[in-house]
């Protein structure tokens, strides 16, 4: 007679055998990752005293919506309304248009692409936005 060993029996023997030998893989689910966190404009070659207007879209027809230095004296634009036309509230955004303006004219008012980091790997596959540089 032969000994048959039960298929639950031997994938527990076979993991175990894995685990001891460090050839374990990590499964990770499937999903891909979105990053929803504020943008950064980097206003460095501006002068003093601009003030600045933003707002996420695919297009210029969006109406910019001042932004303000935040507590560590970064120009940030978080990815929420009323930076954000609704109909693309819960989607990444490719673009930001950006008016930067003294009281006496315009300095600039365009379109920026948004560029990321490569994704760190891993099962969350997680990037980080970079500062979008304002010319």
């Amino acid at each position: 007679m032969k000994n048959r060993m039960s298929s639950g029996l031997w994938l527990t023997l076979l993991m175990l055998t894995l685990s001891v030998t460090g050839c374990t893989q990590k499964v990770c689910p499937a999903g891909g990752f979105v990053n929803l966190g504020p943008g950064e404009l980097d206003l460095s070659g501006l002068p003093g005293g601009t003030k600045v207007s933003a707002r996420f879209g695919v297009n210029d027809r969006c109406e910019p919506v001042p932004v303000t230095k935040d507590s560590s004296g970064r120009w940030m634009v978080p990815q929420t309304p009323p930076f954000v036309q609704p109909d693309n509230a819960a989607a990444p955004l490719p673009r930001i248009r950006v008016v930067a303006a003294r009281p006496d004219r315009s300095i600039s008012d365009h379109l920026y692409g948004i560029e990321h980091t490569a994704p760190r790997g891993g099962c969350t596959n997680g990037y980080d936005l970079v500062p979008v540089k304002v010319l």
